[in-house]
């Protein structure tokens, strides 16, 4: 019996799709839980007021989801201001050996970083984005836990190639109790 070629071609198809790129797993949930590769940035979980200085400017709250697998961030925008709410993803790939960090905003922004950890509770991530003048800004963005409970998420951007790095932005969240 001769099978026509689009049932093999589906059948291909269907095999080799996003499912496959990844490395089986017999049970993820359990997986994930005890890898310390996705725990490493744990500290962040949990809720938080962020703050420029002295000033409160956004709340962010810090999920496990997907069978621990994955946090999602919901940053939302102090009083005041109703655009620059967002939605981050944030996972560890087995496959690349690194963390992936997904942004989408209100406003139609989107970024992508990857991502590594420097020490424990200190986690870089790096993204580069074209510039009109034709150059590329490299920027890094980290989160560090510090000794009294807080983070301190802090922006660095450079247009040089790293000779000169400029703080985008330097904030500090404080869990909500």
């Amino acid at each position: 019996m001769r099978i026509p070629f689009f049932l093999i071609a589906a059948t291909l198809i269907g095999t080799v799709g996003p499912a496959a790129a990844q490395p089986a797993a017999t049970k993820p949930s359990q997986t994930c839980r005890a890898d310390a590769n996705y725990r490493a940035q744990d500290f962040t979980v949990g809720e938080w007021d962020v703050f420029a200085g002295d000033k409160k400017t956004a709340e962010v709250s810090m999920k496990l989801i997907l069978n621990d697998c994955v946090i999602e961030e919901r940053w939302t925008v102090f009083k005041g201001r109703d655009d620059g709410n967002g939605v981050g993803l944030f996972s560890y790939s087995p496959l690349l050996k690194n963390w992936g960090y997904y942004w989408a905003t209100d406003t139609g922004a989107a970024t992508s970083f990857r991502g590594s950890l420097i020490k424990p509770g200190e986690m870089r991530y790096v993204t580069e984005r074209p510039m009109p003048n034709g150059k590329v800004r490299l920027r890094h963005w980290t989160l560090f836990a510090n000794p009294d409970g807080t983070i301190r998420e802090l922006s660095v951007g450079t247009e040089d190639g790293g000779t000169t790095w400029i703080t985008e932005y330097d904030l500090k969240w404080v869990r909500r109790k």
